[in-house]
């Protein structure tokens, strides 16, 4: 296929075609406050606490990776951290501990011990009020709504269960009973922190502050219900923490599971993981021997002694049957009027979203832009052949000027081979290397060439010699009832200045070239079909197209567009000596438009027009190697033909491991030589692990301020592995200096988990899994078997393909006697199935904004709906749908004896977060002793056996605020409100 075939199967008419046819109301405050978050009963230093946020879907905020996403703080002598945050949004808390590292400045966490007896960890005993260097039986998590400035949160084993109930549970009162949610909501965060506050006997296990039972004595003599409400709290944390040291699991995660379990009710006696009679029971034993032992009295403590033994007395083998306070009493009278209200109109917006194809615009204005539609799509619909045959008569004339040019006869070379040619008169100037073609129809186009300025970043915009040579061909020609206009861009808009942008087609030459060169001496690798500034226009249309009224006299499409064919050859084939032949991929597709009513107007004087833009770019354009000669359109996202997954790479990887001495130190290495068909890939690299050396801590990693000490550091040096009859290190990265003493094995897994030699990109090919040896532990996390030397094969599982880095479209329609609507669309998918999708659909706006992806509405009057999407993360497929519109008449409690109508601005979203049961790589993050996100490898493949999706679940948010969930039950889409009602879609 030539290049104008391509053209005009794949490229403008398509483009131009699909344009043509396309184209307190319960709302939250942004205020900051600073609030404190404690830990235990201000007894643990040195832990980590994370603070997340909670999305408007009632989730946590995450990573792509499935990371906690958030800030982290060190706990002071007291357990506390001072974070801030917005008042009226959920914060969730998380409590790590971390070990010791004396060369990053590392404390270990403390725990003080509150067992009469003393305490257990790692092997060690320590006694009653004594510090315990302690990493497990914490991972606590707490969770608040609505804080205040200065406000104190706790982070206890009791808050760790309303965290997990608050996002599993609301309470309806109408049920009454508890509702399975799946998000976090103001209702279910009060609700479950009054639960578990009510279920242990504490007025508030977020607020109240647990006795240190090392310091008892000083509570004990207290009068009044808040000291016996600590000594309480303080008590029941040190049984459960002694019950979690003598537990083979994770005591505070199992616990808090089957509370969700049994839906917010306790064990009081039996069998399960924890019940209040063992719980109550070891509190009692606990503060009876301090008493004793200690001496200690007092009328607090002498009241929660007795009212533990009077409920552990009345315990029988039953779940407690506690709900939790009423909403009135956990906000009040006022914020629960806004939040009913808030129910209300979601639910009234809710049923103005069912038509609201038919809502989005105002009455008689969707007929309006239906009908220009249908006209543009006829016009458009009626010049396709034309479009088609304009771009293959352009790409004819490239061809007539370079035979002419390389024929070098003077004259023009035969025009018998263009049919549409016969009547045209052909002249070239070759002093001034000038063709002119014209015609009787109006045809007047000037064909020339110069050197291509390829580097725009310097100041030489008219080089002498470059890779490129323009072939400048403006004019005008006319195909049926369609004109066809096209120039450069000149400085002032004068072509009597300087070009700014040529038009034209761009040649691209292997060797650097200052005039048009024969092919076959100097290799072609790519085409640039380049229009500046172009226009196609009818005037005097017809009054019907195809049955389809025409409303203006006029059409002309102006603007500027260009696309880029890439050269490439199968990337492992010998650069020296070539076999394959050279094919050429879509790189980059660009066009910027507006379509009028007025022909030649500069834009001044159209009444309705429509602007678009069009950009592309093509991922993988200079690996990817076509099957055909000149890629198309729906050749994107097709694997090559032989390289489907699971073909395998033989002798993929040869590893070795070994020492080198470099400046006199001995270094270990590892070398990964990586060969596919024969040739040796780029990628191949030699890690080099220097040895450990005792420096100067100048940057104070240990924030001891200390700058003179000595501390252990190492370095790793990645460097790239080059063959010419023999392996080679050809250049190496910067090091990287890590602290710490080297362990060249953990090294080298830690790459391994990464993926960086078992994860292997092959060009025009795709990614192969080289399968290590590899054994799991305790918990299911692989580690490398050591590694000496060897050969491994490598198996296809990501196929490559012709996939898109971005692809833009954004159309704008105005008319000049009714509102404007917009619609920007941004795709970035590199497969057909792993993509981003953000979008905007805007109308009756006053300003366009842009977040940094695309354009959208703004104003008082406004109408719009944003769409995004995201299918490309391995652990979770999101996104989220929010429709704002202005002053909409809202029907509240239709047909009942409260209805009344509602004018509000209104947005409603809905949110998405579909996580993968198991994901799509065979990994997941854990917490290390350090308080880091660790890659735990859970299965030695390429990915997960199952990776499955959850079912869809959408977060349905009004004016901020989350009030109820949509789901599918037994096939009907159910929407599910945080005050127990529920409707079908």
């Amino acid at each position: 296929m030539t290049i104008k075939k391509a053209l005009s199967a794949t490229l403008f008419a398509p483009l131009l075609a699909a344009v043509i046819s396309g184209c307190s109301d319960s709302s939250s405050s942004s205020s900051n406050v600073s609030f404190y978050v404690q830990a235990g009963q201000e007894d643990i230093e040195d832990a980590l606490v994370r603070v997340i946020a909670v999305t408007e879907g009632g989730q946590l905020d995450q990573d792509a990776e499935g990371r906690l996403s958030g800030n982290e703080y060190i706990t002071d002598e007291d357990g506390s951290v001072n974070p801030s945050g917005v008042i009226e949004e959920v914060y969730y808390f998380e409590l790590v501990g971390q070990s010791e590292d004396n060369d990053t400045g590392n404390d270990p966490t403390r725990v003080r011990c509150q067992w009469a007896d003393g305490c257990e960890a790692d092997s060690n005993s320590y006694s009653f009020g004594t510090d315990i260097t302690r990493t497990d039986n914490l991972g606590w998590r707490a969770i608040a709504y609505g804080l205040d400035d200065n406000e104190r949160v706790r982070l206890t084993p009791l808050t760790d269960l309303a965290a997990q109930l608050a996002y599993d549970y609301l309470y309806d009162e109408a049920t009454p009973g508890w509702q399975s949610t799946g998000y976090y909501s103001p209702y279910s965060v009060e609700q479950a922190i009054s639960q578990v506050s009510q279920i242990f006997g504490i007025d508030s296990i977020e607020s109240r502050e647990p006795a240190d039972l090392t310091e008892l004595s000083g509570w004990a003599a207290e009068s009044g219900p808040a000291a016996v409400y600590s000594i309480r709290y303080g008590a029941l944390i040190a049984a459960w923490n002694h019950l979690a040291e003598g537990y083979s699991g994770d005591f505070t995660r199992d616990v808090a599971e089957e509370f969700s379990a049994n839906e917010g009710q306790m064990p009081e006696d039996g069998s399960g993981v924890l019940t209040l009679n063992a719980l109550y029971s070891a509190a009692l034993s606990n503060l009876q021997q301090i008493e004793t032992e200690q001496g200690i009295s007092g009328a607090a403590l002498t009241t929660v002694i007795n009212d533990l033994t009077q409920e552990i007395a009345d315990f029988s083998v039953t779940l407690t049957n506690q709900t939790p306070a009423p909403l009135q009493d956990l906000f009040g009278a006022d914020d629960l009027d806004d939040f009913q209200l808030g129910i209300r109109r979601a639910k009234a917006f809710v049923e103005v979203m069912r038509n609201y194809q038919d809502t989005f615009f105002e009455e008689g204005y969707r007929d309006t832009i239906d009908g220009y539609m249908d006209m543009l799509k006829a016009i458009g619909d009626e010049h396709e052949d034309d479009f088609n045959t304009i771009i293959n008569r352009y790409v004819d004339i490239k061809d007539l000027y370079l035979d002419t040019y390389l024929g070098n006869t003077g004259v023009c070379a035969s025009t018998s081979v263009y049919a549409w040619m016969a009547s045209a008169s052909c002249q070239y100037d070759s002093a001034s290397d000038t063709l002119t073609l014209t015609d009787s129809t109006g045809m007047n186009i000037s064909v020339t060439q110069r050197v291509a300025d390829v580097n725009t970043t310097d100041e030489d915009d008219t080089p002498s010699q470059s890779h490129a040579m323009d072939v400048l061909i403006t004019g005008r020609y006319q195909v049926g009832g369609l004109t066809f206009l096209v120039d450069n861009t000149y400085e002032d808009d004068d072509p009597d200045e300087d070009i700014v942008s040529p038009t034209g087609i761009r040649i691209y030459y292997t060797d650097e070239v200052s005039q048009l060169a024969d092919s076959s001496s100097n290799e072609i690798i790519g085409y640039e079909l380049r229009w500046s500034d172009f226009a196609f226009y009818q005037a005097d249309l017809p009054d019907v197209i195809n049955g389809t009224d025409i409303t203006q006299d006029d059409v002309e499409i102006s603007g500027s567009f260009r696309i880029f064919y890439r050269g490439v050859r199968d990337p492992l084939d010998d650069p020296q000596n070539p076999v394959t032949d050279l094919r050429f991929n879509i790189d980059t597709v660009v066009l910027n438009g507006r379509v009028s009513d007025v022909i030649g107007d500069d834009n001044d004087d159209d009444n309705d027009y429509t602007t678009v833009y069009v950009a592309a770019s093509a991922a993988n354009a200079s690996d990817y190697y076509p099957e055909d000669e000149w890629s198309s359109f729906n050749g994107f996202f097709n694997p090559t033909d032989g390289y489907s997954a699971g073909a395998v790479a033989p002798g993929l990887v040869e590893y070795e491991r070994g020492t080198e001495t470099i400046g006199g130190q001995s270094v270990d290495y590892l070398d990964i030589r990586l060969t596919a068909e024969g040739i040796a890939l780029e990628d191949s690299a030699r890690y080099r692990f220097y040895p450990t050396v005792q420096r100067e801590d100048e940057s104070d990693v240990d924030r001891d301020d200390d700058t003179d000490e000595l501390v252990n550091t190492h370095d790793i040096e990645i460097c790239e592995l080059g063959y010419d009859s023999e392996w080679a290190v050809t250049s190496c990265d910067p090091k990287q200096r890590l602290y710490g003493e080297r362990d060249t094995d953990q090294a080298i897994n830690d790459l391994w988990e990464a993926g960086a030699f078992s994860r292997v990109t092959v060009p025009g090919r795709g990614t192969y899994f080289v399968s290590w040896n590899a054994t799991p532990d305790a918990q299911g996390c692989y580690a490398l078997d050591p590694v000496t030397s060897g050969t491994l094969d490598g198996t296809l599982y990501e196929p490559m393909v012709l996939g898109l880095n971005l692809a833009r479209l954004t159309v704008q329609t105005v008319f000049e006697d009714d509102e404007n609507t917009a619609l920007d669309v941004l795709v970035n998918a590199r497969t057909e199935d792993r993509y981003t999708l953000t979008a905007a659909l805007s109308h009756d706006y006053s300003s366009l904004t842009s977040n940094g992806d695309i354009y959208y509405g703004t104003g008082s009057d406004l109408d719009r709906i944003m769409l995004s999407y995201d299918t490309d993360s391995n652990y979770a497929v999101t996104g989220n749908l929010a429709v704002f519109k202005d002053g909409v008449s809202l029907t509240l409690d239709p047909g009942t004896a409260r209805e009344e109508t509602d004018v509000v601005d209104s947005s409603l979203g809905l949110y998405i977060n579909r996580h993968y049961t198991t994901s799509r790589l065979p990994y997941r993050y854990v917490t290390d002793d350090q308080g880091n996100y660790d890659i735990c490898v859970t299965e030695n493949a390429a990915e997960a056996t199952t990776p499955t999706l959850e079912g869809s679940v959408y977060y349905l948010n009004f004016r901020d605020v989350v009030y109820g969930s949509i789901r599918n039950e037994n096939g009907a889409w159910i929407i599910r409100y945080i005050d127990g009602s529920f409707e079908s879609l």
